[in-house]
């Protein structure tokens, strides 16, 4: 059997670092992807680590699979095994500080979400059978199975259970939000209506154990430009939907909905994303500025603040930005917010990454050389550019006092096919 050296890069689970500990298991056959280990958490704070791999084969039917965990310095705490059908594929796996949840796919039986403690011991199962799963999610799936992409697609309800967004099986493209607890029970779902007359989806943008913040998208059919975004607030104990949200409109002018925050301490809900001139596509146009819209529990606005790209952003000049910095700050950035630190006399840190998506030339010489040879390529003629590092400073009563673009290597991600019209909520969860 191979042995493998497992490190904090390897597994991505910082984004940079000098000093990293590192580990070794023995008799691992394989590490499948990223999205068989992750970060354990409490407190919005790293404690440790876990990684799922496959340990070896049972028999003909089956195949054992191993989870180990570690301490915030990469000490093993605990490990268990687990066996599995070997027709059986990981999806995605989560761990919310007190049980495991693995999701798996099986083409003949379907979905199993299964709950484990740290101890390896069952809590439950939960089964879709195939016939039930949408033909949209399975094709996500699959892409992502392909791809050997991390779907990031489950979110952790504090230590008391899990969400999972999906698509549900309607005439047309419908959501689904699905709620379970640590026994892996169904507890609510969340649905758009079977018989409706539009494409409907739903992004989950931030969950607690109260409040679960999500935006839904509508349009007529696949072919249209033409949709309408909705932020909503669902209440995580009953999956009561509490509050829908307009983004704007055309007339007005769209919002787009980058992230949210949820603070316990002010019981406030924080929105932030950017916003459009009338007319404007979402899509195609650069946004305005951002913009920080703030709501009660129960749904009420408290506050609205924008912040334009010409007029606050520019006072602050980027001495530091070569030229094609200063060409790239002109074109039309989605920023991917990472982190907001709410500092203790009240100021608000956001700390963002730009991105962009782009056509490959790459890929459109792929496809029509791959097209040319008879063959196929599962690849989109879209990518995305990741950008600069941004850090954005506000004061207490949400003046914006200071904006840095922070300089970095500039990177491009081939995206797979079909997620050309995904999100941009989504599409920088997926960066």
């Amino acid at each position: 059997m191979r042995k493998i050296k497992i490190t904090l890069f390897l597994l991505a689970f910082i984004v940079s670092g000098v000093n990293a500990q590192n580990a070794t298991i023995d008799n691992v056959l394989g590490l499948r992807s990223k999205k068989s280990a992750g970060e354990i958490r409490k407190d919005k704070k790293i404690v440790g680590y876990y990684v799922f791999f496959f340990k070896e084969k049972v028999d003909k039917k089956n195949s054992a699979y191993e989870v180990q965990t570690f301490d915030d310095n990469y000490n093993p705490v605990k490990s268990f095994e687990i066996t599995r059908p070997k027709s059986t594929i990981l999806v995605e796996m989560a761990y919310n500080g007190s049980v495991f949840l693995f999701h798996f796919y099986d083409k003949k039986t379907g979905y199993e979400y299964i709950t484990y403690n740290t101890d390896g011991e069952k809590q439950g199962s939960y089964i879709v059978p195939a016939d039930d799963i949408s033909r949209y999610d399975l094709m996500r799936v699959q892409q992502a199975i392909a791809g050997n992409a991390n779907t990031n697609f489950i979110y952790t309800v504090g230590d008391q259970g899990f969400m999972r967004s999906t698509f549900s099986k309607n005439k047309k493209m419908g959501y689904e939000l699905l709620k379970l607890n640590n026994n892996a029970k169904k507890e609510w779902t969340v649905e758009s209506p079977e018989d409706s007359k539009m494409l409907e989806t739903m992004d989950i943008s931030d969950v607690n154990e109260e409040i679960t913040v999500g935006m839904i998208t509508r349009k007529s059919s696949m072919l249209t430009k033409s949709f309408d975004v909705f932020g909503v607030l669902i209440d995580t104990k009953t999956g009561e939907i509490i509050q829908e949200i307009e983004m704007g409109s055309d007339a007005k002018g769209r919002k787009s909905m980058m992230k949210s925050f949820i603070s316990p301490e002010s019981q406030s809900i924080s929105i932030i994303g950017e916003f459009y001139k009338p007319k404007d596509d979402i899509l195609k146009d650069r946004s305005q500025g951002l913009y920080i819209q703030q709501f009660s529990m129960d749904g009420k606005q408290m506050s609205l603040n924008t912040y334009k790209w010409k007029g606050d952003f520019d006072k602050f000049k980027q001495a530091n930005l070569d030229e094609e910095d200063v060409k790239d700050d002109k074109r039309p950035f989605y920023i991917f917010f990472h982190d907001v630190i709410l500092t203790k006399d009240g100021n608000i840190i956001i700390i963002g990454e730009q991105f962009i998506k782009q056509i490959s030339a790459g890929a459109v010489i792929g496809k029509v050389a791959s097209a040319a040879l008879g063959g196929s390529s599962n690849a989109s003629t879209f990518e995305i550019r990741i950008g600069n590092m941004v850090v954005i400073e506000l004061d207490k009563s949400r003046k914006l006092t200071n904006y840095d673009i922070v300089q970095k290597k500039k990177t491009s991600v081939l995206l797979p096919e079909g997620y050309g019209l995904v999100s941009s909520m989504v599409l920088g969860y997926m960066l």
